[in-house]
């Protein structure tokens, strides 16, 4: 992937860090916490881990003391396995939580989403004879979210994406789609606690 192997060790440490911690920075209110903004670097991870590039983002909003709905949206533009052939990608999804605590977006939660990934490949190379592909997956999860300071949520999931429908114009799709086990712990900051005005307590 990359030409030499000082840059393939940059390249792993950086998965490791983004894929690992997936950090998520929103804008959010403290008090309360009744809807969270995020951007999602996981897209922009697996993007540049394929020459490429992506960003996400995701929106939650409580319904209920116990109940949330969250959409989320993503893109990348990457190389694929077939030389000189890249894939554009969009990512629609949408879930619902379930707070049994009933403390609004914090402690536990359970979900359940579902969401479609839209695939086109374009280049040079040998672009599969049907140049478009379609996953529809669901993916049950559980996480906990905790405020660990004034100015920081922390969320820690676990989840397993399932594909439901698939066309398989390039077998190996799947490799960039982060089916099965995903496992996460990410961090969002209050910036309104950040930039209070006057420096407010």
């Amino acid at each position: 992937m990359f030409g030499t192997p000082g840059m393939k060790q940059i390249a792993l440490c950086m998965f490791s860090v983004f894929f690992l911690l997936a950090p998520l920075c929103g804008a959010q209110e403290k008090e309360g916490v009744d809807h969270l903004f995020s951007l999602d670097l996981s897209y922009s991870l697996t993007g540049f881990l394929n020459q490429g590039w992506g960003i996400g983002a995701g929106y939650e909003e409580k319904l209920l003391n116990c109940l949330s709905v969250k959409g989320t949206i993503g893109h990348m533009t990457f190389l694929t396995g077939i030389e000189d052939v890249y894939c554009t990608s969009v990512n629609i999804s949408l879930s619902v939580n379930y707070y049994p605590f009933g403390n609004g977006l914090d402690k536990l939660y359970t979900g359940l989403g579902s969401g479609c990934d839209f695939m086109n490949y374009f280049g040079k190379g040998e672009v599969p004879a049907t140049a478009e592909d379609i996953l529809i997956s669901l993916t049950p999860g559980a996480g906990w979210k905790f405020i660990t300071s004034k100015y920081f949520m922390m969320d820690i999931s676990a989840g397993y994406k399932f594909v439901v429908v698939d066309a398989f114009n390039y077998h190996k799709i799947k490799d960039y789609t982060n089916a099965g086990l995903q496992v996460r712990l990410g961090f969002k900051i209050f910036f309104k606690e950040i930039f209070k005005k006057g420096g407010e307590k």
